[in-house]
């Protein structure tokens, strides 16, 4: 997938153009709590560009239940 997407590139988060939407469909369909532990555990991260859902945090896998 070598396609990119403007609203995925204007984002503020350690994810590439793919894991960026791909956790964007996942939110929608979790509770407030479980997005709010998702944003904090983005927003914390200091570490390279996630590129793909091995390198999440593990704590946002487990929200996610990947």
């Amino acid at each position: 997938m070598s396609e990119k997407h403007i609203a995925a590139q204007l984002t503020e988060v350690p994810l590439d153009d793919y894991m960026t939407r791909l956790v964007a469909q996942e939110l929608p369909l979790l509770d407030s709590v479980s997005r709010g532990i998702v944003y904090e555990e983005l927003h914390s991260y200091d570490g390279p560009v996630i590129c793909s859902q091995d390198e999440l945090p593990p704590r946002v896998r487990e929200v996610l239940d990947l």
